[in-house]
Parts: structure tokens; C-alpha cells; sequence
């Protein structure tokens, strides 16, 4: 799973020796569960495909997928090694096959792989003949507290067995998390605290970050998550807020986050090595793993494109429990069956 990563052309690969690629591409079998063996337990898309399938939908036809290595997606990767080209390919053929506009949905990550394409590769010509609507389900548009966490210091990963050092060396190069850092639109540059290192008087903001990076990545993307662009397309924008979400982390503590959201003041003598301790987080507002005012980026498109920009948020439902959730279920399927004309669309 390790991942190099080369400053001079801002490239992502494998290790030596490795070549890892996504499954069935164009079909749904590569991310509709993370492991085909626990259905149940790692239930991603599964649920909302079923969905999709019983308002008659059918993969091949009317139903596709783009699954892509969330590790070396990067912006200068997916343009340079195929991905964006075999995209577009994949919407024109849905296109040509149906005579009928296409839909793009995209949950988390995805979603911002969607809005780069949309923003950077393709025309503004092209998606006025090929795109209907952009659905975005919990999009990190500002960034997350969360991705910092996974690529500053040692934090064990959802993977059973692996310890936090041994995740620390495996995340710390994928390319997604420096996309997702926190940007000047879902956060407050200067004002908002991402974590504190009381042992050395250090106090990291979005601006202060990139420091306690070992890759040079997040210089390199910076202005890419500097850049606001609406995506020139309706788009449908599916929120979760009202669960606690990494907000800030502590440092160099050798004790937890109290109920009170107070930080103890037991120091680890290792000043040097505080990223080599698991961070206390204090929790703010989210959908559990992407914070509130970044998922509500999309508020500012309105003032930058003419297309329609229609939000819903939930409340109570988990940043992946959403493409689980019926309300969510229910309004995806009036957008596709109904369809109905932007002034009447009410989520």
C-alpha cells in the first residue's frame, strides 16, 4: 500500500515492484462493498445501488461507475495516467447509449475528483452536451481537520492489526489527504486552531501547516485548494452535519480529551518527537469525519455560476451512513425519476 511521491513532477506511484489498479471499471463491483467477503460490515454503495437497481436501473446500461486508486489520485495523476480520459470516455458512452444526458454522483472524495474534472479537463461545450447535474454526497470542499490528522503524526488507520506507526508510513504519502487539507473557504486561515503542541509552545493553523509535513505535496497542491471554482453544472449537495467530528488535536499529551472538551496538561518529555504520539482530538460539529463549514463550500458556487446549486443537509447521519440512509435515498431518486424543473425542486 506504501506510496512514493516525487516533488519535481508532483507524481504519485506504488512501491517498486507493486502495481495495484481499481476493479471493473465502468461497472460497480470495484467500491459497491470494501471487502465482497463482509457485505454486511463494509456496505458502501451497496445499499444505494440496490436503490438505483430497484427504480430500474441497470449496470451496463443506465448505471456505471469509475473506480480510481484513492492513493495516487492526485491532480497531476489522474490527467497524466488516464483517469480523467477514460472518465470522459465512460460519459460519452453513457450518453451515446441512453440519448440522454448523465448524472454525476460522487460521495466524499469523489466528489472533489468529480468538481477538479469538471473545473480543469473538460469544456464548458462538452458539459453542456453531455451533463445533466452533478449530485454531491458529503464533499470536502474546505477540507478536513481529519485528513491533517492521518499525514501529521502517528494515528492508527481502520485497518485491524496495523499499529499507528506502521499507518503513519503507510498514509503519510497518498495524495488525497493533501488535497484535503483545510482551505481559506472552510476554514478561517489565521484564526482557526487545527492543533496545538503545548510543549513547544506551537499553535498550527491552515495557513502555519505545511511545516509539520515530511512531503513537500501540500506546497504543491496549495493552490489548487486556494482556488474556488463553481462547477458550471446544476449540482445537488447532500450534507451531514450534527456529529462530532475531529475539530483540533493536542499534542504531546499523555492523557485524553476530557468529556468537557479539556485538555489535560500531562506532557510527554520527547519534545522533539511529538508526532510520534497519538494526538488527543476535541470534536466540533460534522458528519463525522468532514467538518460543517467545509461541507457547506458549495453555499459559495451560487455566486459564481448560473446553474441551480440545491443543498439538503440531514441531521444525524454519518459521513458514509448517508448513501445508507432513506431520506437521502428518497430525494436521490426524485432527482433521477422526477426530475422536475429547478423552480418546483425542492429537497
Amino acid at each position: 500500500m506504501n506510496v512514493q511521491f516525487d516533488p519535481l513532477t508532483d507524481e504519485y506511484s506504488s512501491a517498486e515492484h507493486v502495481e495495484i489498479r481499481p476493479v471493473d471499471f465502468g461497472g460497480v463491483n470495484g467500491f459497491t462493498y470494501l471487502d465482497p467477503a463482509y457485505p454486511k460490515e463494509t456496505d458502501r454503495f451497496g445499499s444505494a445501488i440496490q436503490h438505483l437497481q430497484q427504480m430500474g436501473y441497470e449496470v451496463g446500461k443506465n448505471l456505471f461507475g469509475a473506480p480510481y486508486d484513492f492513493r495516487l489520485s492526485g491532480p497531476t495523476n489522474v490527467k497524466k495516467l488516464g483517469y480523467f480520459k477514460d472518465l470522459k470516455q465512460l460519459i460519452e458512452k453513457a450518453y451515446t447509449l441512453n440519448q440522454k444526458r448523465v448524472f454525476l454522483l460522487g460521495h466524499s472524495f469523489g466528489c472533489t475528483l468529480i468538481h477538479h474534472f469538471l473545473t480543469s479537463y473538460i469544456s464548458e461545450e462538452w458539459k453542456k452536451q453531455y451533463i445533466e447535474g452533478f449530485i454531491s454526497i458529503n464533499g470536502p470542499f474546505g477540507g478536513a481537520v481529519e485528513c491533517f490528522t492521518y499525514i501529521t503524526g502517528y494515528k492508527k488507520w481502520a485497518v485491524p492489526g496495523i499499529s499507528s506507526e506502521e499507518s503513519y508510513n503507510t498514509i503519510k504519502y497518498m495524495a488525497p489527504y493533501y488535497l484535503l487539507l483545510p482551505n481559506k473557504y472552510g476554514f478561517d486561515e489565521e484564526n482557526d486552531v487545527i492543533a496545538e503542541i503545548p510543549s513547544l509552545n506551537i499553535t498550527i493553523t491552515p495557513k502555519n501547516m505545511s511545516w509539520v509535513f515530511e512531503s513537500t505535496a501540500a506546497n504543491n497542491v496549495k493552490l489548487f485548494r486556494d482556488e474556488i471554482k463553481a462547477p458550471q453544472v446544476k449540482s445537488f449537495i447532500f450534507i451531514c452535519t450534527g456529529l462530532d467530528t475531529i475539530a483540533q488535536m493536542v499534542y504531546n499529551q499523555s492523557s485524553h480529551i476530557n468529556n468537557n472538551n479539556q485538555v489535560n496538561e500531562n506532557r510527554v518529555d520527547e519534545q522533539e518527537q511529538w508526532w510520534k504520539t497519538e494526538g488527543a482530538e476535541i470534536k466540533g460539529d460534522g458528519d463525522s469525519s468532514v467538518n460543517t463549514k467545509s461541507l457547506r463550500v458549495p453555499h459559495l458556487w451560487r455566486k459564481l455560476q448560473e446553474e441551480p446549486v440545491i443543498i439538503k443537509e440531514y441531521a444525524g447521519a454519518d459521513h458514509s451512513g448517508i448513501l445508507k440512509d432513506i431520506r437521502f435515498l428518497s430525494d436521490l431518486e426524485m432527482i433521477l425519476i422526477n426530475n422536475k424543473n429547478d423552480d418546483e425542486m425542492e429537497l
